[in-house]
């Protein structure tokens, strides 16, 4: 029975409220349990089941995995739609999951240290769909836990969140209500008034992502493209692997495999160009020149142009994150540079400083620099 009641109340998201009151039923009803004997057992499963799913952190990586190994048959469009749509349909599943908590406690089938456990575990990833999940149960069962424990640490790191992070990722408007929905109870002692219901009731979500206004996409989109740019960086690891510029046959073998696949390298030749850059940063000299003869040999063979080579090296040269973590970049990119076609390039990046270019301070963040200055063309 527990193995049926949580799936089924997680695909039928409206209907939450009604199987919250079934497990309570089954629960706390004397004859039910005089005639199956499952009080404890299914009562201690519900919970267990509960907590579990609050120990993912915000990540289908099954899902993700089949659409990375089925990219090939997409083009990077079709791609990162269908993971825009898999990270909104994760990220909704997990606040009805959650939902589906606050109701259990709510009607109590849930006790203290069941809710408890659920909420001390999404404060251990402090990321935004956890902060929403946390928001979602206590909207619903913050006026009964407030009665018996002390909720202001926990909406303390709610709205720590909120100030540390406004800046530095995009919050979602539903995610920003949800905040502000807990300040407000927290504030009013956790006492539910027709303000109140107001608030929570308007703060409904959206069918599919289609149907999501601009703004509330945009924190699914950034998810997509950092999976979209480790895909990139992927493939540029095996086309350098593969590269031996000592052998001309290597070149070809290149080029036909990828003109053979749907490469990246067909829809978005800047972003390619960056990500070969970026995972040589933090490797040797060699690799560095290595690449340089290879992206030479691309524009030879018509599958790069000279512009997006030009492109992809100023994209990785101004990035702002980057150059903290590495202070001699442009002597980085000179190794590059150094190795291509005339010397229009070369001379731009020697107006940099120059000096030694050994022992970066620390690895580059190959996906985030990527993924922070976006995709050229998709």
């Amino acid at each position: 029975m527990e193995a049926t009641c949580e799936p089924v109340a997680f695909n039928k998201p409206n209907f939450v409220n009604l199987y919250a009151n079934l497990c309570a039923y089954m629960i706390n009803y004397a004859t039910f349990n005089e005639l199956h004997n499952t009080e404890t057992t299914f009562q201690l499963i519900l919970a267990q089941k509960c907590f579990e799913g609050c120990t993912s952190q915000y990540t289908s990586q099954e899902e993700v995995s089949k659409l990375k190994e089925n990219f090939k048959k997409n083009t990077p469009s079709n791609f990162k739609n269908r993971l825009n749509t898999v990270h909104f349909q994760y990220y909704n599943s997990s606040l009805t999951h959650c939902k589906f908590i606050g109701e259990l406690f709510k009607q109590g089938a849930l006790n203290e240290k069941n809710i408890l456990a659920c909420i001390d575990e999404l404060m251990k990833v402090n990321d935004d769909q956890n902060i929403h999940c946390l928001c979602t149960i206590l909207q619903i069962a913050g006026p009964k836990l407030s009665k018996t424990h002390n909720l202001d640490s926990t909406v303390y790191h709610i709205l720590s969140f909120k100030i540390k992070n406004l800046d530095l990722i995009k919050i979602s408007p539903t995610l920003k209500s949800s905040i502000f929905i807990i300040q407000y109870l927290n504030f009013k002692g956790w006492i539910i008034n027709e303000e109140a219901v107001k608030l929570i009731e308007s703060n409904e979500n959206h069918s599919s992502f289609e149907k999501l206004p601009e703004e509330s996409k945009k924190s699914y989109e950034l998810k997509s493209h950092t999976v979209m740019a480790q895909c990139i960086i992927d493939e540029c690891i095996v086309v350098l692997n593969n590269f031996d510029e000592k052998n001309e046959r290597s070149i070809k073998e290149i080029v036909r495999m990828l003109n053979n696949i749907n490469s990246w390298i067909k829809y978005d030749q800047v972003s390619f160009v960056a990500s070969l850059i970026l995972i040589t940063l933090n490797e040797s000299q060699s690799i560095r020149y290595k690449a340089g003869i290879l992206l030479n040999k691309l524009v030879t063979e018509r599958l790069l142009s000279r512009d997006s080579v030009s492109s992809g090296i100023d994209k990785v040269m101004n990035d702002s994150e980057l150059k903290i973590e590495l202070p001699k970049l442009s002597d980085l990119l000179f190794d590059i540079a150094s190795k291509l076609y005339g010397s229009e390039k070369k001379n731009s990046i020697a107006t940099f400083e120059l000096g030694a270019a050994e022992n970066p301070i620390a690895p580059p963040s190959c996906v985030y620099a990527l993924n922070h200055q976006g995709f050229s063309t998709l």
